[in-house]
């Protein structure tokens, strides 16, 4: 078996947590330009960012509006 279908399978544990965009992007393994054209569908319910992260109040809207890719596991802190 190849190291890429390893990689594949492997799950990623991720906490809700503050995060900028390029972060969020990566937990749903997509560009930045994806992830905003995603989450332009929710801005008005998502709001603004503050500074360049997003709430953990926001991120846990995102997580729950926009659906996590199956190899994403949501762990408490």
């Amino acid at each position: 078996m190849s190291d890429l279908s390893k990689n594949s399978t492997r799950l990623k544990k991720v906490c809700v947590q503050d995060y900028n965009l390029k972060e969020l992007s990566s937990i749903y393994s997509v560009s930045k330009y994806l992830m905003r054209k995603k989450m332009k569908h929710y801005k008005d319910q998502i709001g603004l960012r503050e500074g360049n992260t997003y709430t953990v109040k926001q991120v846990a809207l995102i997580f729950s509006l926009i659906d996590l890719p199956s190899n994403v596991v949501i762990v408490k802190p």
